[in-house]
């Protein structure tokens, strides 16, 4: 991005990047508050979900050159699925990041991918309009872009919460620096559109690579595209050979998963679908999807070639989500992850320039949209605050958020240096998605991903209640291969039992301390 004032979208663009890292960084600054019993860790979004990610960057450090489903006991071979944060670990092998701090590569792909989202963004901007003020007005408004707000009172002051608050993509301030994956999927959806049809070979390589890191963006690539053809016929050829070397990726996302591990990733979205209420979405996207279809009849009725990416981006975006409507195996909440507020901005902007009068109309638009970044602050720090004084339960599960407890890392520290890689973990859900991450074991459940998942939490719980008979437990433990047993507070919850081993002779215990113990199958 080069020109004149170029320098004032690096400040907006630094500002915003550093207003979205405020609730990380105020949590770090809150470490040393920390209950005795807890040891700190940066979760981002959702501990399952971020462990998970953290799995596949730990194998990239540890030198793996493909993915095995560590959430899972079967016997597999690698894949490339997931490959992006193994990559991310290769990188941090690379720089010499130690396992233990591959949330550090998580953040600061977090960082990096943030900034250059907000580039891109400022990028198609400046390809819109002529105008500075215009190209920095429609910048403004992409980024501060949220919900209808509603306006309560807490914690002493009004502040603005919103629609389809639990989907964390739809909050102005915590996209901008959100999953990797995910931005580097948006960053590919920004630049091809904005770069296609000069060559084929860049937007080819671009396209296959977002297929394997954001295949939902590649389909949405596809519409987009498709289009543009519409609008302009020298798109067509284009089109064709994109098409046709980028789909590859795609074809292996499908053949990988209709075989196991892989199949659990189509079988989560169809036995638990994510839920998506249209209404609700059309009041979470904001006053920008009003305003951004005007622009967006009004750019077609004065037939402004300018906006033909926008639109096209807006239709296909509309599309997708009305098809996904009756399509299992994908939920139509996936394509709110297109950031459809970029193209709706710039349609928005365009009006403007068009109607008299209505000048004072972006920049009362931009300061509610600044507010609800505020108001984001405000409520991200309370949770930090709530998550700091929690004490109970001992050990997450399901929505809770919890630091986990020093005894239950220490007990997973002694795993890793006393078992081998390929030695099965059984424990709990909670134990089971950290486990991968803190000493790099397989476990036998962990995560959604987990083959068969639901069948196994049954007869973990059973086990665990000391309701197995001796014979059938061992026979079980040798058919699966698990021969280490982490016993720790989920786990005794399922049943009361105190001491596995007077339950099942077979244990004996390695390890204990005050919330854990460790077994080892005789």
């Amino acid at each position: 991005m080069t020109g004149k004032h170029t320098w004032i979208f690096y400040l907006l663009g630094f500002s915003f990047l550093i207003f979205s890292l405020l609730p990380t960084g105020y949590e770090i600054s809150r470490r040393s508050n920390l209950r005795p019993d807890r040891s700190f860790e940066l979760v981002h979004n959702f501990p399952t979900d971020y462990n998970f990610y953290l799995s596949r960057i730990r194998q990239g450090i540890e030198g793996r050159i493909t993915i095995i489903e560590q959430y899972t006991s079967e016997p597999h071979k690698g894949s490339f699925i997931h490959a992006f944060y193994l990559i991310l670990g290769r990188v941090g092998r690379w720089v010499r990041v130690p396992w233990e701090r591959g949330g550090d590569v998580y953040h600061m792909a977090r960082v990096v991918l943030g900034a250059t989202v907000l580039f891109l963004i400022a990028q198609f901007a400046r390809r819109s309009f002529k105008s500075f003020p215009w190209q920095v007005i429609a910048f403004l408004l992409a980024v501060t872009a949220s919900t209808w707000p509603k306006v309560v009172f807490e914690a002493g002051g009004w502040r603005f919460g919103g629609y389809m608050a639990w989907w964390s993509v739809m909050d102005s301030l915590q996209r901008i620096t959100f999953i990797p994956h995910l931005l580097a999927g948006q960053a590919l959806i920004l630049t091809l559109p904005m770069f296609f049809g000069r060559n084929w070979v860049f937007p080819a390589v671009m396209g296959f690579l977002l297929g394997m890191i954001f295949p939902p963006g590649l389909i949405f690539v596809y519409a987009t595209l498709g289009i543009m053809a519409v609008f302009d016929r020298k798109y067509v050829k284009p089109l064709i050979n994109f098409f046709l070397l980028s789909i590859p990726s795609l074809i292996y996302l499908q053949l990988m998963t209709t075989f196991m591990p892989w199949n659990r990733l189509a079988q989560v979205d169809i036995i638990r679908p994510l839920p998506f209420d249209y209404t609700e979405y059309i009041k979470a996207v904001g006053p920008i999807l009003p305003l951004g279809l005007l622009g967006l009849i009004m750019a077609l009725v004065k037939k402004e070639k300018s906006m033909n990416l926008a639109i096209s981006w807006v239709f296909a975006w509309i599309s997708l989500l009305a098809i996904f409507r009756f399509i299992p195996s994908q939920s139509p909440l996936r394509f709110s992850e297109m950031i459809p507020h970029v193209p709706l901005a710039i349609l928005a902007a365009y009006l403007f320039t068009r109607l008299k009068y209505v000048k004072i109309v972006p920049i009362f638009l931009i300061g509610i949209g600044l507010f609800h970044m505020y108001s984001s602050w405000l409520w991200q720090r309370d949770f930090v605050d709530h998550k700091i004084r929690a004490t109970l339960p001992l050990v997450p599960t399901g929505a809770y958020v919890m630091y986990p407890l020093k005894d239950f890392l220490s007990a997973m520290k002694f795993i890793q240096d006393n078992t081998k890689r390929n030695d099965i973990i059984l424990s709990e859900t909670t134990a089971g998605n950290y486990m991968p991450v803190y000493s790099g074991n397989t476990v036998y459940i962990g995560h959604d991903n987990t083959v068969n998942f639901e069948e196994k939490k049954e007869t973990v719980k059973q086990f665990f209640s000391g309701k197995m008979k001796v014979e059938q437990a061992k026979n079980w433990m040798q058919e699966n291969n698990l021969k280490v047993i982490f016993f720790g507070p989920q786990e005794r919850e399922d049943g009361g039992v105190k001491e596995l081993e007077k339950v099942y002779p077979f244990l004996t215990p390695v390890y204990r301390n005050t919330y854990v113990t460790v077994l080892r199958r005789q």
